[in-house]
Parts: structure tokens; C-alpha cells; sequence
């Protein structure tokens, strides 16, 4: 963008700009933006607009809980009931290190391995849906429709599961498909919700360095970007423990998994959609429309969100510190998410199917307490500890190398720890959830730092978009390693390796740079 656009007042419109006299098509849609971030500004500058945010990430919990904890949960507990032990008919052992096979496509795989892969489908999924509708949403008043939609999609998903009670392989794969679908919708509310974190940091001021205590226009943005960031994540989580809570009382009250299978786990996914819609609906009345970029003519969405995918990517040049942060972000991600997957089936495993389902629920429950703990420590702590941004993301990252660590250690049966005792999956759980949540927050308010004006929801959906690229595979390493080892510790070694090399790409960033390269927007042409 030329040096004359900085002379444009931020509220001037398009015969104000013509007064300039040879104002360049470049310099118009600088302008536009200028208009468009003051019009957001105003939008999202209200406790209202902050709590209907709120809502609306509270009303994603329940579902996003019940999908993560009980529906993989189910999924594995339905495999080993249709499964069978390798070489003999007969039924699959309920505790320890069981061998079971079920089929898949033309074959048979470890029980296990089926829940991997399926994971691994439903990121695949989720990253070619979410390249075909995240750049649609910074066009025009798209955002809050979009995000809308998906949400109460996800919770219409939910509901079918309190019927899928039988044993059999067609309510397996009933099952199965379902997750994918819930993984998919998933993907394309967290990159729009997201996108609201910049337009939130810019109303209370701007960024001028990456130090917290430069000037009070960037302490203010700071505090509220990491402020909205880690309240979304907690009121999600809030709505998590609500839904986890119905599911101990259903657990509890209904009867253990000995007496009624998975049903408590299936029943509670479906009250857990209910919630979503209910939650989502108030939401929708109370969130004011937040304008975004005009949307050229005669352009067809589809087309459009592809052509302007391209063009982001094209823009790594442009803005690299973004690039190399996301690149980091994903890798951590991509070990992060994919280790809580299999400390979740080797918890199952390590604590008996058949008898842990009453434990499984409380662990469920205080994973989402110590995750909201780690992120409003971060949030309190923050303004108190002066030191570099970056610190906080090597400590967070520290700890969770270190945790991934600890499991891999276990792959020895020689070794007696590494995740054999029940006793160590509560401390995993205290360590990893609590700076994990805590490097959520931290990576979304950083990232938003480090993008341009009127691309909020593109630049998000580039996490989930390049997340393509790793965010499936790991769960196929790990399913391919699954099925030859029978030992749930060895797929750990992917994960460990991921968050070494995050850790070293994060130490590569210069967020300084990237909040000064974020400045100039992405202009796009008028052609277009």
C-alpha cells in the first residue's frame, strides 16, 4: 500500500477519497478497510457484544465435549463389543493390553486403530470444508450467519446418538460416521469464532510493539485479546463441564457400563445437542451483525472463498511472521490434540472398559477443570509477570514435551512407569490440560496480533487449512503404528517429536515484525 493511504482519515468513504485527487484503486480499497475495521470497532465495542460472544462459545461446549470424550469413548467401547481376538472368534478381552480386530473396509485392523483412523478422516474432512467457507466469512455481514449455522449444525448432529444402542457393525458405523460429521462442523465454527478475537483487540486500542508495558494502547490490547481469548475458551469449557456433569449423573443414576453398556455415554451426547441449540438460539438474538469486506459482484461464493485462499497463501511474503507462527501452531496442535486421543483410549485401557466407565466420566470431568484453571491462571498471572511474549509460549511448550515424554518412556514393558498406573494419568492431566489450555489462549491472541485487518476469518481458517497437511496424517501414523505394536505408548513418538520442532519455530518468529507487516492490510482487487 502506498504512503498516501496513511493520510486518509480512518472514517472517510469513497467520495472523500476522490477529493484526494489521483487516488490509485489500491488506495481505495485501503480506505475501505479503514471504514470497514472502524464499523467492527463499533460492533464489538459493548459488554453486550462480549457477552453474547460468550454465549455463543458456551453453547459450542456441550457437544464439542460430549464428541471428544464420549463419542470416541463410545466408538472404541462399540468396536471391542463387535471386535474379536485375532485368530479365534472369540470376544475381546474388557481391561489391559487387549489385541481385538474389527473390520474396516475390506480388512481388519486393531480396535483401536479404527478410532484413529477415523480421526484422521474426520481432519481431512474438516480442512477441505474449512478451505471452501473461512475466507467466506470476512466478505460482507457473513461472519455471524456462518458461524451460526455451523453451530447449530454441530448440535443437530448430536442428537441421533441416544438412539444408536445396538452392538452390531451397522450401529458402529452409524456411529462412525457421525463423529466424522461432527469433526468436519467442528472445524469451520472454531475458525469463525476465532476470528472475532482481532476485531475485539482493536476496540479498545492498537498494537505498536510486542512488549505488554510499551504504551497504554498496547497494554489495553494485549489484556483484551488475551482476556476474550481465554474467556471463549473457558465459557466453552464451562459448557463441557455441564454436559459432563449430566453424563456422571447418567452414569451413576442409569448404572454402570456392566449394566447398560454405553448407552449413559450416548444418551448424555445427545442432551449435550440439545443444549448447543437452546444456547445458540439465545446467542443469535443477542450478537450484533459485524460488517466485513464488500463482496465483489457477480462472484460466486465458492469460487471466491478458492481465489481468496489462493491469494493468502500467496501472501506469505507479505506477512511470514504469521506464516511461521501458524506453521508452529499447527505442529503443536497436531501433537497436542492427537495425545489427548490416545491418553483418553489408554486411559480406557489401562483402567478396564467394563469397570471404568464411572472413573472414565470423572476424568472426563476434571480434564475440563484443569484446562479452565490453566487458562484463567494465565489470565491473572499475565499482567503481573513482566517478561518477553514469547516466554510464555517456551514455558507452555516445556511442559507439554515433557508430559508426551513421559508416556513414550513407558513403551518398555521392562519399565514400570510411562502411564501403567492410574495414579499417573491425574498428574499427566493437572500438567498437560492447565498449559495447554493456557497455549490456546496464548496462540490465538498472538496470531491475531500478527494478521491483517479484513482477513480475520481467512488467516484462521489457514491454521485448520495447512493443519490439512499434518492434522490427518499423525492420526494415520499413529493407527498404522496401533495396529503392528498393539501398544498405545509407541504412537506417542510422533506427537513428542511435533512439539520439539513447534517449540524451535516458535523460537523462529519475530512477533515484533509481524505486528508492523500486519499494519498493511491484504488489499483485494476490484476485479476480483
Amino acid at each position: 500500500m502506498s504512503s498516501a493511504n496513511s493520510a486518509i482519515p480512518a472514517a472517510a468513504n469513497k467520495n472523500d477519497i476522490r477529493a484526494y485527487g489521483q487516488i490509485s484503486d489500491q488506495d481505495e480499497e485501503g480506505a475501505n478497510e479503514a471504514t470497514v475495521q472502524s464499523q467492527q470497532v463499533a460492533s464489538l465495542s459493548t459488554r453486550k457484544a462480549l457477552w453474547a460472544y460468550l454465549i455463543l462459545c458456551f453453547s459450542t461446549g456441550p457437544t464439542s465435549s460430549m464428541a471428544f470424550n464420549y463419542v470416541s469413548a463410545a466408538i472404541q467401547s462399540a468396536a471391542n463389543n463387535v471386535g474379536h481376538q485375532p485368530g479365534s472368534n472369540k470376544p475381546c478381552a474388557r481391561r489391559g493390553r487387549i489385541e481385538c480386530l474389527v473390520k474396516f473396509g475390506g480388512g481388519e485392523i486393531d480396535y483401536v486403530s479404527y478410532v484413529l483412523y477415523l480421526r484422521s478422516i474426520g481432519r481431512a474432512m474438516e480442512g477441505i470444508v474449512t478451505i471452501m467457507t473461512a475466507g467466506v466469512a470476512d466478505y460482507s455481514r457473513y461472519r455471524k450467519t456462518m458461524m451460526l449455522s455451523s453451530i447449530f449444525l454441530f448440535g443437530a448432529l448430536a442428537l441421533p446418538f441416544a438412539g444408536l444402542t445396538g452392538s452390531g457393525y451397522n450401529h458402529l458405523n452409524a456411529l462412525a460416521t457421525l463423529y466424522c460429521l461432527l469433526t468436519t462442523v467442528q472445524g469451520v465454527y472454531t475458525v469463525i469464532e476465532a476470528s472475532y478475537i482481532p476485531i475485539f483487540m482493536r476496540s479498545v486500542g492498537g498494537l505498536h510493539s510486542a512488549s505488554p508495558a510499551a504504551d497504554p494502547d498496547t497494554q489495553r490490547t494485549w489484556k483484551k485479546g488475551f482476556t476474550v481469548s481465554v474467556l471463549a475458551l473457558v465459557a466453552s469449557n464451562v459448557g463441557g463441564l455441564v454436559a459432563l456433569l449430566i453424563g456422571i449423573i447418567l452414569v451413576y443414576g442409569i448404572g454402570s457400563y456392566v449394566q447398560v453398556g454405553y448407552f449413559s455415554y450416548l444418551l448424555a451426547i445427545t442432551i449435550g445437542g440439545c443444549i448447543t441449540i437452546i444456547f445458540a438460539t439465545i446467542g443469535k438474538f443477542l450478537l450484533p451483525s459485524v460488517p466485513g469486506q464488500e463482496r465483489p459482484k457477480g462472484q460466486n461464493l465458492l469460487f471466491l472463498a478458492v481465489k481468496g485462499w489462493i491469494r493468502m497463501i500467496a501472501s506469505a511474503r507479505q506477512y511470514p511472521e504469521a506464516f511461521k507462527f501458524c506453521i508452529g501452531w499447527i505442529l503443536w496442535n497436531t501433537g497436542y490434540s492427537n495425545f489427548l486421543g490416545l491418553t483418553q483410549s489408554l486411559f480406557l485401557e489401562v483402567t478396564g472398559i467394563a469397570r471404568g466407565s464411572g472413573v472414565y466420566q470423572v476424568w472426563s470431568f476434571t480434564n475440563v477443570i484443569f484446562a479452565c484453571m490453566g487458562s484463567l491462571g494465565f489470565l491473572f498471572i499475565y499482567p503481573h509477570v513482566h517478561v518477553p511474549i514469547k516466554s510464555w509460549a517456551y514455558f507452555f511448550l516445556t511442559v507439554n514435551f515433557l508430559c508426551v515424554l513421559w508416556g513414550c518412556i513407558g513403551i518398555s514393558n521392562h519399565v514400570t512407569i510411562g502411564y501403567k498406573h492410574a495414579a499417573e494419568f491425574w498428574v499427566e492431566q493437572v500438567l498437560f490440560m492447565s498449559t495447554s489450555s493456557a497455549l490456546r489462549s496464548y496462540n490465538r491472541t498472538v496470531f491475531a496480533s500478527l494478521i491483517p485487518c479484513g482477513s480475520e476469518a481467512q488467516f484462521f481458517g489457514l491454521e485448520i487449512t495447512l493443519d490439512l497437511a499434518t492434522g490427518w496424517i499423525n492420526p494415520l501414523v499413529q493407527g498404522v503404528i496401533q495396529d503392528h505394536t498393539h501398544n498405545l505408548r509407541f504412537p506417542m513418538i510422533p506427537n513428542v517429536l511435533l512439539i520439539f520442532v513447534a517449540a524451535l519455530i516458535y523460537f523462529w518468529v519475530d512477533i515484533p515484525k509481524g505486528i508492523e507487516d500486519a499494519k498493511v492490510p491484504l488489499i483485494v482487487s476490484r476485479s476480483e
